[in-house]
């Protein structure tokens, strides 16, 4: 069987990422890194020993790629997925899929017109441990969830380093994982939702309508409670946590560590969180990838596909809303 052709649209951080697990995979061949700034891709191209690009078009042209792994910035993702769609190309995107849901019904509509396959890439759907606390729940071993908590504190950046920055962009950007696990956890249907949040710490979120720090509730009109809380300010490292309380349990996802190594002193016991997501997902991001290219491979359907991260899109969309008015609001 021919290898499936491959094309990195980004060579930034997940390009990276996303390239170097699609090289140690025996099915796949990358022909190619796409990115505008032409040092940026012909340094991961020369990394991979592959033809760098600076247009989509060029490496369409040259050597048609069967699959397209996007990683570019959010307001890209649409002229790329339709121009992908329409070439025959199978998607994988970085989340979120698109800006808002307007953008996510053109997406919608280019893939299932054009019949090819998307994935959008929500990794903690692929981590082991969140993987176990959802088996868990549809196993039944705490009974019906009642209440959820989840967590999701990034490191301090500086601002619009590896973030977007525009009004309400922390629910696009980050919150869009939990949303995703809430999704995964407890399905989509009727629920009220109210988003609160502030800039405490970096004025330039709070000059782009944004937030460093949120909290979202939401109550299902037939299931549980969930707490979301996100912030981009986390002084003691990245930290990524969920709990479930069921009338007969509880189930929960610690912030794993790096390192197995305490520290006692004193009267104090210390650990170091991960600093950072690609460290804390490396697994993940190497099954997500994996599981597309079957998907593609075996012609099944994707996970997470279009039509869930449309879902999550509505809610995202619904966050911004809300924080932008002050008011719950309702999505079904």
């Amino acid at each position: 069987m021919a290898k499936l052709k491959a094309v990195i649209l980004g060579a930034g951080r997940m390009g990276r990422i996303h390239s170097m697990n699609l090289s140690k995979m025996k099915d796949v061949e990358i022909v190619g890194i796409v990115d505008m700034d032409v040092d940026r891709a012909k340094n991961l191209a020369q990394t991979l020993g592959v033809q760098p690009y600076t247009e989509f078009s060029s490496v369409i042209k040259s050597n048609k790629p069967d699959v397209a792994i996007i990683t570019t910035s959010t307001q890209s993702h649409l002229p790329l997925i339709r121009e992908a769609a329409e070439n025959g190309i199978h998607v994988f995107v970085e989340k979120p899929m698109g800006i808002d849901s307007k953008e996510n019904e053109e997406i919608v509509r280019a893939v299932e017109r054009n019949r090819v396959k998307l994935q959008v890439g929500f990794q903690r759907l692929y981590d082991e441990s969140f993987i176990k606390a959802k088996e868990a729940l549809e196993g039944g071993e705490v009974g019906r969830p009642l209440l959820a908590e989840l967590i999701s504190r990034d490191p301090s950046p500086q601002p619009g380093i590896g973030t977007i920055l525009y009004p309400g962009a922390i629910y696009d950007d980050m919150a869009i994982h939990d949303f995703a696990t809430m999704l995964w956890m407890f399905g989509f249907r009727r629920m009220r939702l109210y988003a609160s949040g502030s800039a405490f710490v970096f004025k330039e979120y709070k000059e782009a309508g944004d937030f460093d720090t949120s909290l979202v509730n939401v109550k299902y009109e037939d299931g549980p409670l969930v707490n979301i809380d996100v912030s981009r300010c986390s002084r003691y490292g990245y930290d990524i946590r969920a709990e479930i309380l069921g009338e007969n349990g509880m189930i929960r996802v610690e912030n794993r560590t790096e390192y197995e190594t305490l520290v006692f002193r004193g009267n104090q016991i210390s650990h170091a969180p991960y600093e950072w997501f690609e460290v804390r997902f490396r697994d993940a991001y190497r099954r997500e990838v994996e599981a597309f290219v079957n998907s593609v491979i075996r012609d099944e359907r994707t996970f997470p596909d279009h039509v869930f991260a449309y879902n999550v899109g509505r809610v995202a969309d619904a966050a911004k809303r809300s924080a932008s008015i002050g008011e719950p609001v309702t999505v079904e």
